[in-house]
């Protein structure tokens, strides 16, 4: 089999074997609504939009439409600074520390089953190579 031949087989079966559901969960959690829910949770004290943007490398209009639709869920505030209204404050809602909570519980729950279904070595030897494939695919 040529490099080339194995190159087409890998791929078909990388389509085949890939967690395709747990890895769209995660960089769910990752990315977006995740992301910035989590961001609030750890930020101690004022945090703006301004600021989430350039800490999540993205548009200020990208960030407006998650914002948006974060605090028409519930999970996010949006208040003008007392110190500089051309800045926007955003701060964590209950109903967002919430969804955080449940998110990261039923992320730790199927981990957990993964762990039973797969096994501890198993699944650390998938992390293992993951982040040599990784680091050569960066490369």
């Amino acid at each position: 089999m040529t490099k080339r031949e194995e190159a087409m087989t890998i791929l078909d079966e990388l389509r085949n074997c890939v967690p395709r559901d747990l890895f769209t969960r995660l960089d769910e959690l990752h990315k977006g609504t995740g992301f910035l829910l989590g961001l609030l949770a750890m930020a101690d004290g004022v945090v703006y939009a301004g600021d989430i943007a350039r800490q999540m490398d993205v548009s200020t209009a990208r960030i407006a439409a998650l914002l948006n639709k974060m605090e028409k869920n519930g999970y996010i505030r949006r208040e003008p600074s007392t110190e500089d209204a051309r800045k926007t404050v955003v701060t964590l809602t209950q109903p967002g520390r919430t969804w955080i909570r449940k998110t990261r519980e039923q992320a730790l729950d199927q981990t957990e089953l993964l762990l039973e279904r797969v096994g501890s070595d198993d699944v650390w030897e998938f992390i293992r190579l993951s982040k040599k494939l990784k680091e050569a695919m960066e490369e």
